[in-house]
């Protein structure tokens, strides 16, 4: 059994309806005001029976201007179109916007209806032929077949159900392999079932009991029940109409415009970086900055237009740019939209969704138009990794990349294995992705750090790993540890006794290092809990500059000196004196001291009394409390 939905468009008056009523003998003009004023206001929903046995969908659209948002609505989920012009109006208004909107939307095929021949002589029925084939070249209907018929008479409508068959027999199939999805046309209260949702099911299959997501809001709930046409069943397909009710949703209603899809598999966002292309006759030049409609399933918000290539866009054109919505939407990648101009509401183009969230991107910006063009790329490999290279450093999970991809199971396997063979991607722990150009540049960031660093510290044996893994990696999630180890079994950097340096470091402490070692050890014994101002100590060995310089580095960061003020170092016995002193003070008082009692202990001045306090309370060993210092509870020795 086939799942396809078509859909008709053309302008209001045209014989949608009508046409719609003699292929399936159902009137989808349900509103009581439908039938007074003549015209489709709603969307409506016919099955249509095929000689084979088969049952497909007709989704009725209006044709007034004012309701161009409905047509929208329903147009997105369609896999064919009947095209329906009057033979007494022939080509109008809103059969040029419906045919921009069908091919915007990426239709692939469909067959012109031409209805009323009754109505019409052969002169005029050869005038709208001329009118169809202009308003449809270079379109997807270019070549599709052309049917006259009459649905008061009756005449052409045997002809046009063949072709119908003719045309379903050639459609594929939406894929089913893929997570559900349906956006919601209708939303209505149905006694004994709660809130009632329709629309077409454009991704995957649906079972009764199944776990939901609505979007944008995110609530969970789970599908009580199903319908096709009003005939239960216990599954949906992709291209069926289906209505669903809920259970679970504990208050919380589903909207018109909302997106129900299976948990995790649409991203909910405010800002959309596309590809965007106006339609052939836009009479409007489109500028940076413009404020419009963007439509997108069943759903309408206002945007602001960021163009990222250009400063205006007329007619045919095309150009990168970032929409920020006034509300949040969900969407998949590669989903297709219709822009309409704010005022006067006209439809101005479409696009493609390349990439969701994210940072306000640089117009004009070679590196950031490269990357949207890599994901309007044909080939999925390039456009998986550089969607993963967007994400940066942050491994991304696979399975998400999965469910949002628009792609089957078996598609993106083969997208993800081709962007590995290709080296573009490389699997890290936790089922996730990194882009290899992300690997190679934090790499390059690594190698810069430790050259700056044996070139600061040419006497250390390598950087500390936490200081290393702090300077390289200090975005929070990033993989400093996997990618640390990747690069030392691939000889990048080299790891020994907890420093990391370049493989060809080997650190030189000759003689001379040495004795200038022990002569500042000396210096700092001492001067022991009172030493000097650091700029004097540097006048005091500045003839032997880079020795000492060297030296005195290594020794900071060896922990051979303390820094415990802005130009104060001391030795660090003498450190550990004075706090064996502050601690004994503290015990000795129920766990608190003053500057007084340490000054007059330690027989130093009140200067480096208040020096060790306050770095104490800096480094949470201690805590002020009026004039006293509290020492926190922890042990002695876990304080040197």
């Amino acid at each position: 059994m086939k799942h396809i939905v078509l859909g008709t468009a053309g302008h209001i008056d045209h014989g949608k309806t009508l046409l719609t009523k003699a292929l399936t003998g159902v009137d989808t003009d349900r509103l009581e005001e439908e039938k007074e004023r003549g015209i489709t206001i709603e969307l409506g929903f016919a099955p249509m029976k095929l000689s084979d046995g088969n049952k497909i969908s007709i989704v009725d659209v209006p044709g007034h201007e004012r309701f161009v948002r409905t047509m929208m609505a329903g147009a997105s989920g369609i896999d064919a179109v009947l095209f329906v012009v009057a033979a007494d109006d022939g080509v109008m208004p809103q059969s040029a916007e419906h045919m921009d909107i069908i091919s915007l939307l990426r239709v692939k095929s469909g067959i012109v209806v031409i209805t009323k021949c009754d109505l019409a002589d052969e002169k005029r029925l050869q005038e709208v032929h001329k009118d169809i084939e202009k308003l449809v070249s270079g379109t997807c209907l270019q070549y599709a077949p052309v049917c006259e018929v009459s649905a008061v008479t009756g005449e052409g409508i045997p002809d046009l159900k063949s072709k119908i068959e003719e045309l379903v027999s050639r459609l594929n199939e939406r894929s089913i392999d893929r997570p559900f999805r349906l956006c919601a046309d209708r939303v209505f209260p149905v006694s004994g079932f709660g809130q009632v949702v329709t629309g077409t099911l454009t991704e995957g299959e649906l079972h009764v009991g199944d776990n939901a997501q609505i979007y944008p809001g995110n609530a969970l709930c789970s599908v009580r029940s199903l319908q096709n046409h009003n005939k239960s069943e216990d599954v949906a397909f992709a291209g069926s109409r289906t209505a669903m009710s809920f259970s679970g949703l504990h208050n919380t209603a589903p909207k018109r415009g909302d997106t129900i899809a299976a948990p995790g598999s649409m991203i909910v966002t405010d800002r959309l970086n596309v590809y965007i292309q106006i339609t052939p006759d836009c009479p409007y030049k489109i500028k940076n900055s413009s404020q419009l409609h963007l439509f997108h399933g069943t759903k309408e918000v206002l945007c602001k237009l960021r163009l990222l290539d250009a400063d205006v866009l007329i007619a045919r054109e095309g150009g990168y740019a970032q929409l920020n919505l006034s509300e949040p939407i969900a969407v998949r990648m590669d989903d297709r939209f219709i822009l309409r101009f704010f005022s006067p509401v006209i439809t101005i183009g479409g696009g493609t969704v390349l990439s969701c969230g994210g940072k306000r991107l640089r117009r004009n910006n070679e590196e950031v138009l490269g990357s949207l063009k890599n994901m309007n790329s044909e080939d999925a490999a390039v456009k998986l990794s550089e969607r993963v290279k967007a994400c940066g450093i942050i491994p991304v999970s696979r399975e998400e990349m999965r469910l949002t991809s628009n792609l089957s199971e078996k598609e993106y396997k083969e997208a993800e294995d081709e962007a590995f063979s290709r080296n573009l991607l490389t699997p890290m722990e936790k089922n996730t992705l990194l882009a290899n150009s992300i690997i190679k540049d934090r790499l390059q960031r690594a190698t810069d750090e430790l050259r700056k660093f044996h070139e600061e510290y040419p006497l250390q044996a390598g950087e500390p790993v936490s200081q290393f893994r702090k300077q390289v990696f200090p975005e929070d999630g990033a993989p400093g540890d996997e990618l640390t180890n990747t690069w030392i079994s691939q000889n990048a950097v080299k790891s020994a006794d907890g420093f990391i340096s370049l493989p060809d470091f080997k650190p030189v402490f000759t003689q001379e290092h040495k004795i200038m070692q022990r002569k500042i050890q000396h210096f700092y014994r001492d001067a022991w809990m009172m030493p000097p101002d650091t700029r004097d100590t540097d006048k005091k060995f500045e003839k032997r500059g880079p020795i000492y310089k060297q030296v005195l580095k290594n020794m900071i960061l060896n922990g051979m000196l303390i820094s415990i003020a802005p130009n104060y170092l001391m030795h660090a016995e003498a450190y550990d004196e004075a706090l064996n002193i502050f601690t004994g003070l503290c015990l000795e008082n129920e766990g608190k001291t003053t500057l007084g009692e340490l000054r007059t202990k330690a027989d130093i001045s009140r200067k480096y009394s208040q020096m060790f306090l306050e770095y104490w309370d800096s480094h949470g060993i201690s805590r002020r409390v009026g004039d006293e210092h509290m020492l926190f509870s922890v042990s002695i020795s876990s304080l040197h």
